[in-house]
């Protein structure tokens, strides 16, 4: 009996595949030179989203090569959009599906691959989203990948926390400021650089009030005074924050995203917090950044990230 060793050859290149690479947010865009590049420039900038914090700031860094050009460490990267005339310009391995082509790691691991077909291709919003969701999947595999070694691994917080009646998934890059159960307070923070810190933390008290907008504003800037260090002249800037419903699997409440301002230092940065109630329980998770005058869209999704991971244990307080 004969045997067809092509699916072998496949089998063992994928095998040899090394890592995507290139920016985690990055969005390499292989178009046909025919396309108007007009036409690709609108369609990009339609697909472009936006974070406000201090400033609006693009969630995807565009970058473009031709079709002729595509090759060697191009093929590489994370996150690969075609965008062509013409079918027969997407790569066999990608499969159609509501007008957009896709495919997983054809060139390397842990690559997502897309093509659309210009003129014609109408539903940006959804190319947007597929776009935002590979996002959030490279950025979560980075921040929970072991770039940063510690003592403590993810699993041994998960269960230290379980103890308080909820758990969070702190990524091992995280090092613990402060531990104040009975004040119902935890800081974590990661030190991005000398000029890049996050601050990451969780405040719960046991009571039954339900907040309105603006006072889970007061409660997000009273727990930054009192419990941030050397932050008593905190406060949020009320005219770019935004509040929005949240719902984290059945968990309902806000999630807030803006700037905080301290004039005592000079300084600014930008916060992204959920505010819920559970079981008798009022929580505050928050993710605090200070990259001042650089970027702080990715460590807001961070932050995003971290703080969906939560999960309520065995607490049944009144």
């Amino acid at each position: 009996m004969k045997y067809s060793v092509f699916p072998v050859i496949l089998l063992l290149l994928a095998a040899c595949a090394g890592p995507a690479t290139g920016p985690v947010k990055g969005v390499l865009i292989v178009y046909d030179p025919v396309i108007d590049l007009q036409s690709l420039d609108d369609l990009l900038e339609e697909i472009q989203l936006q974070v406000t914090t201090v400033v609006a700031e693009d969630v995807f860094d565009f970058s473009t090569c031709s079709l002729e050009d595509f090759r060697d460490d191009l093929k590489t990267r994370r996150t690969i959009l075609f965008i062509t005339e013409n079918s027969l310009h997407i790569p066999d391995e990608l499969r159609e599906s509501d007008g957009i082509y896709r495919g997983e790691n054809i060139w390397a691991e842990d690559q997502t691959v897309l093509g659309i077909i210009l003129p014609g291709f109408t539903d940006a919003d959804a190319l947007s989203s597929l776009l935002e969701q590979t996002y959030n999947r490279h950025l979560s595999a980075y921040i929970y990948g072991s770039f940063v070694t510690t003592q403590m691994s993810s699993p041994q917080r998960i269960d230290s926390l379980l103890a308080l009646g909820f758990s969070m998934d702190i990524p091992k890059s995280y090092h613990l400021v402060e531990w104040n159960d009975e004040a119902g307070f935890i800081q974590y923070q990661r030190n991005v650089s000398d000029t890049c810190l996050l601050l990451l933390s969780i405040r719960w008290i046991d009571d039954s009030l339900v907040l309105s907008p603006d006072q889970v504003i007061l409660w997000r800037e009273a727990i930054a005074r009192n419990y941030f260090f050397d932050s008593a002249a905190d406060s949020v800037d009320r005219s770019s924050v935004q509040v929005q419903p949240l719902d984290l699997r059945g968990l309902h409440g806000w999630r807030l995203l803006g700037m905080w301002r301290n004039p005592e230092h000079l300084n600014a940065g930008a916060f992204t917090s959920y505010v819920f109630r559970s079981n008798g329980r009022r929580y505050l998770l928050d993710m605090e950044i200070f990259h001042e005058h650089r970027e702080k869209e990715p460590y807001i999704r961070e932050g995003w990230i971290i703080m969906n991971t939560f999960i309520l244990g065995e607490y049944n307080g009144g």
